[in-house]
């Protein structure tokens, strides 16, 4: 069985009374989330994503904001309507998602199951690879001169976070990221 099948089985176990079914997709940056993710979505129907990058505010990620703009908004059966972070702009997008309180919302990123939420996930998925492996993914993705940052700032705080917050411990499934989804 592959791993996209197995987390919508999950999903289908999950089923939910309120209509909703929320599915966190957490892992190390470039491990893979926003592949899963969009992978599921081609799986599974009526999957919504939200993006945990689109809560940075410059200088971290308003989780915060996550939570009552989206997680919150959706439990009480409506519409999350929030403005995401457009990092190559280094500013707020300007324009507005909405995410509509029914079928599957798949929040991904690396505090998808951060302490704050991860009680009202439905289904948690851990996303793991390599470090060689996320630093290359991460270099090809945003430039050879986002290394250092990679190396010296991102990592060290996602490891940070990662002992702190443990939110592998809280998966119902851990998957490897190394390799595409089938």
């Amino acid at each position: 069985m592959t791993v996209v099948r197995t987390i919508a089985d999950l999903i289908d176990e999950a089923g939910s009374v309120r209509g909703l079914v929320l599915v966190g997709i957490g892992g190390h940056g470039a491990a893979g989330k926003s592949r899963l993710a969009a992978r599921l979505a081609d799986v599974v129907p009526s999957v919504q994503i939200v993006a945990t990058d689109g809560f940075f505010d410059g200088n971290q990620f308003d989780l915060q904001r996550l939570r009552t703009a989206v997680i919150d908004e959706l439990l009480a059966g409506r519409s999350a309507i929030y403005e995401p972070w457009d990092w190559a702009a280094g500013a707020p997008s300007g324009t507005t998602v909405a995410i509509e309180p029914n079928g599957v919302v798949v929040i991904e990123g690396v505090c998808a199951l951060h302490q704050l939420f991860r009680h009202d996930l439905d289904v948690r998925v851990w996303v793991d690879a390599p470090t060689d492996v996320r630093l290359d993914r991460a270099v090809a993705r945003d430039g050879e001169s986002s290394r250092s940052i990679w190396m010296d700032v991102w990592m060290p705080n996602e490891d940070a976070y990662i002992a702190r917050d443990r939110p592998v411990e809280c998966a119902d499934v851990v998957v490897d990221g190394t390799h595409p989804f089938d």
